[in-house]
């Protein structure tokens, strides 16, 4: 009891006001805004440990180390594009994926084009004022309109590899967090996270440094091959987790935070594994291995994301953070952007629900319901000809 109260007492110091905001920038390096008042007050703008070289085995966190994640950002995007070129996609071509949908081809209409540029589902004046500048009738416009937007949705063996990529990285991922912080104490009991910062903590095991870069740099490069990948429904729900998983891994590693950060990166990590495997099986149409693999991601979801992230990431970030250390205004934008993150899996986890209840009903997982595909009957070559 006394715990919680001592934690609710410091929470309601979190809320600092805009001129402790504003010291950010008018001093990118103020230590008060980074590191809060006790410290700046002790060490003015000296950082922890400045001058001195680290143990053996350490590093001290730097802004160089934003230089190295963005050329990691490039590499990794190099890397993804090569493997999905030279490895998933051969694989893909074995398993009978292919990149074209079978029917006749749209052909060429530039005025049509530009429409469905503009608007999968036009108006029927637009379509008839599009069809009677190409000078054919609407019925071959409607027609046309269904073929191209059958060509745009994106193919199967292009989703196939862009999960495969995933599924990959998040396996490796997930196993190099794990083994990473398998043995650290404040793994297991998150108040370690604070006791002595941010002078005690400030040095970083170079496994958990490289670990960060890892994570750093995929979520940099997913941040502009996202608009490159298959467009899904949720795209800006996920640019806003991207931005908000690049502010925390950045914030969190410049200010001394990263044990926590750890823990946030890792925690994340486990479901994608079971998301990715689901998707491959689901293009594969392995339907018992599909309905297997989505039953784990919504068991993992659950608990890494739904129980694990608010009980011990939240929790130790608002309240164990409180009672140890002396609230900095900085800590606030960690906590706000956790809370984003929160709000977002429990967003997410409503179309986990709505497939589950599809499941329940005696479907099988055969679409992701935050698919780009608009719903629009595609034509196979049988009704292209009765249509003809």
């Amino acid at each position: 009891q006394h715990y919680f109260i001592q934690s609710n007492l410091s929470l309601a110091m979190v809320f600092v006001s805009w001129e402790d905001f504003s010291r950010v920038f008018s001093n990118k390096y103020d230590t008060y805004w980074w590191l809060g008042a006790d410290y700046h007050q002790k060490f003015g703008d000296v950082w922890p440990h400045e001058g001195e070289q680290p143990p053996e085995g350490y590093v001290f966190s730097s802004g160089q180390d934003l230089n190295t994640a963005m050329l990691l950002a490039i590499l990794l995007t190099v890397v993804r594009f090569t493997f999905e070129r030279l490895v998933a996609e051969p694989i893909g071509y074995w398993c009978g994926l292919r990149h074209k949908y079978p029917g006749t081809a749209a052909g060429p209409n530039e005025r049509l084009e530009k429409l469905i540029r503009k608007t999968k589902k036009p108006s029927e004046k637009e379509l008839a004022e599009a069809a009677k500048e190409s000078g054919i009738e609407i019925r071959t416009a409607e027609i046309w309109m269904r073929r191209r937007r059958r060509e745009l949705v994106p193919s199967k063996l292009r989703k196939f590899t862009e999960s495969v990529w995933r599924f990959v990285f998040y396996s490796f991922a997930f196993a190099l967090g794990m083994t990473t912080l398998w043995g650290e104490d404040f793994f297991w009991d998150t108040i370690l996270c604070w006791i002595g910062y941010p002078e005690m903590i400030w040095a970083v095991k170079k496994k958990i440094y490289y670990y960060y870069l890892l994570e750093g740099s995929f979520y940099l490069s997913l941040m502009f091959s996202q608009f490159l990948d298959t467009k899904r429904k949720d795209f800006w729900e996920m640019f806003v987790h991207h931005i908000a998983t690049l502010a925390l891994i950045g914030g969190s590693w410049f200010g001394g935070t990263y044990r926590i950060g750890a823990i946030v990166m890792v925690t994340h990590d486990v479901a994608d594994v079971f998301l990715e495997c689901a998707k491959i099986t689901v293009y594969l149409k392995k339907t018992f291995w599909s309905n297997v693999m989505f039953g784990g991601f919504t068991i993992s979801f659950f608990v890494s994301r739904l129980f694990f992230f608010p009980t011990k990431v939240l929790k130790s970030s608002v309240f164990e953070a409180a009672t140890q250390v002396p609230v900095w205004p900085v800590h606030t934008i960690y906590c706000i952007f956790l809370c984003v993150l929160q709000i977002l899996h429990i967003y997410w986890f409503s179309y986990i629900v709505k497939l589950l209840i599809r499941v329940a009903g005696g479907a099988d997982v055969e679409k992701d319901d935050r698919s780009d595909d608009d719903g629009t009957p595609t034509l196979s070559s049988a009704e292209d000809k009765k249509e003809q």
